[in-house]
């Protein structure tokens, strides 16, 4: 409800800029904790092209 509420305090036209995009503090944040609680980086997998010593 707070990022909609932002969205829609500094969006003032159907489209969107980046500039627009970097005001929006609070969808930042949001995205940050998302990313932090739920991150893509283990999901990737892994592959080895050479090989390598331990």
């Amino acid at each position: 409800e707070k990022v909609r509420a932002e969205i829609n305090n500094h969006i003032t036209n159907d489209y969107i800029t980046e500039a627009e995009v970097n005001k929006l503090e609070y969808l930042d944040m949001v995205i940050k904790e998302s990313l932090r609680l739920f991150p893509v980086g283990p999901i990737l997998p892994r592959k080895i092209t050479e090989e390598m010593q331990l």
